[in-house]
């Protein structure tokens, strides 16, 4: 390994991981690496614990820069996590946040620079990240993922560095590191296309706050993915066809295209796959196979990422793509989910929810207003910025006894405002130049499933007859949707 430690003070810092991980203790506050599910530590982890197994008594306050789902499940699998930020990103974490044995502080990943800058989450005992190693200035090179790494070192009284010989060394060549000043110093961010390098390979790192430096040789794989369905491929159909009619007399080239994880992403990038699109872009927090497979087939030219969800297949097209570092850039998250840079590329966000209201509000976090299922990420905040905001949604759920467009959200993420354009398996709501009462009339007329469209426009009805007003509601009766869903089991009215 010492050939991947370009300076010499850093190599009498080896260490085992149990040497390192001695060094949390019970009640402190750790940050760890990664980042769309990409580039976390996982020696130490698996010490911790083992520890916690072994009867030690084991909670820490565990801070990353976005969603990590492996570390959520691991450590919350023991019970190792008391306070989680800034985001839940696993079953087991999300139910102890439900059930209050867990401190979970949602934020949004484009706040984070700033809340880590401010001190905001306490004083981070120990930070514990993964590298590909340390170039010869000392500058630490990360793996599959940037994130917000060099912040969680910044804010950290101590420093563990896991090289991971396990990670493909071709990754050394992806990355593009670029830190804005805090203000009032910022400047403004000179990224003007998805693949351009403005910045460095390597975080530059106060070499004092390394006490240990741990060898691993852990494959890193992002675990099964849900298929896509039937449902998920007619709202990719339903997208693309309007994205050719939307950017039809320009050529077919869209702009950057930033889309999640999941099932729709997955039929998104296999619609792209037999579509008529050509040079496509991808500007994403994070970036998994399906959308690699574009850029081997030629259909996408730039990629841009936050994280990269690694699989045998990923490190084969690493591994066998030519000129890679030309068409796929990993980025720190502090450029991925900027603002200025979204708005100034205009980016096609594609955004899901767990439900959407007749007047386009997302939740896309929280069941029945109360249960946290995961935490909002960068959605917001890219709906807000881009050129265009989508959402995708199913219209129904659990087999047509829920409906996904309701009367009300029962909790806000990503507000009506920065909502343009609505679809589901049934078909496309255009948003844009609507009032209100008109958006309300298209969402429920293009988008809601057969079952639901008359309880919809009927609640619709009856709100403008008794309330009236530019946007009608009435929180009594369209929060009964929720507790006919609780006490009969189907948001439908049950028939006498």
């Amino acid at each position: 390994m010492k050939d991947r430690i370009g300076i010499n003070i850093l190599k009498k810092r080896i260490s085992t991981a149990e040497q390192a991980a001695a060094s949390i203790q019970d009640g402190m506050t750790v940050a760890m690496s990664g980042y769309a599910m990409a580039g976390y530590p996982k020696a130490v982890v698996e010490i911790l614990t083992e520890r916690k197994r072994n009867g030690e008594n084991l909670t820490i306050n565990l801070v990353t820069g976005a969603n990590v789902p492996w570390l959520d499940e691991t450590l919350g699998a023991e019970q190792i996590i008391g306070r989680r930020a800034p985001m839940c990103a696993s079953r087991t974490l999300a139910a102890q946040a439900n059930n209050g044995s867990l401190r979970y502080v949602e934020q949004q990943m484009s706040k984070m620079p700033r809340l880590l800058r401010n001190g905001s989450f306490g004083k981070i005992d120990v930070a514990v990240v993964e590298a590909l190693g340390f170039d010869e200035n000392g500058d630490l090179i990360p793996s599959s993922s940037i994130g917000m790494t060099h912040y969680l070192m910044d804010a950290a009284d101590e420093i563990i560095v896991e090289v991971n010989t396990a990670q493909p060394e071709k990754l050394r060549n992806l990355h593009d590191i670029y830190i804005p000043a805090a203000a009032p110093d910022t400047r403004p961010i000179p990224l003007v296309h998805t693949s351009q390098r403005i910045g460095k390979p390597g975080i530059q790192v106060d070499l004092k706050k390394i006490r240990y430096i741990v060898e691993t040789e852990i494959p890193e794989r992002m675990g099964i993915q849900p298929s896509g369905t039937a449902v998920t491929e007619n709202i990719a159909a339903h997208l693309l066809n309007f994205l050719e009619l939307e950017f039809q007399k320009s050529s077919g080239a869209l702009p950057p295209i930033q889309t999640g994880f999941g099932s729709i992403a997955d039929s998104i990038a296999e619609a792209f796959q037999h579509s008529n699109f050509h040079n496509l872009q991808f500007f994403c927090g994070g970036i998994t196979k399906p959308v690699m497979e574009l850029l081997v087939s030629g259909k996408a030219t730039a990629l841009s990422t936050g994280g990269l969800g690694m699989s045998e297949r990923v490190e084969q097209i690493l591994k066998n793509t030519p000129n890679l570092q030309d068409y796929l850039v990993i980025r720190n998250g502090d450029i991925t989910n900027n603002a200025e840079v979204i708005g100034r590329l205009g980016l096609i966000a594609l955004n899901t929810g767990i439900e959407i209201d007749i007047y386009g509000n997302v939740n896309s976090s929280h069941i029945a207003g109360s249960r946290v299922v995961n935490g909002i990420g960068g959605g917001a905040n890219f709906a807000q910025n881009a050129g265009l905001s989508v959402v995708l949604i199913p219209s129904e759920a659990k087999g047509g006894v829920i409906s996904n467009i309701v009367p009300m959200v029962s909790h806000l993420d990503i507000g009506e405002h920065d909502v343009d354009v609505v679809i589901t398996e049934h078909g496309v709501a255009d948003l844009r130049g609507l009032d209100d009462g008109e958006r309300a009339d298209i969402i429920i007329a293009q988008c809601a499933s057969k079952a639901y469209r008359e309880p919809l426009s009927d609640y619709l009805q009856i709100a403008r007859k008794k309330c009236g007003g530019h946007h009608p509601q009435l929180p009594e009766e369209a929060f009964t949707w929720y507790r006919r869903l609780k006490e009969d089991g189907s948001m439908l009215e049950q028939q006498s």
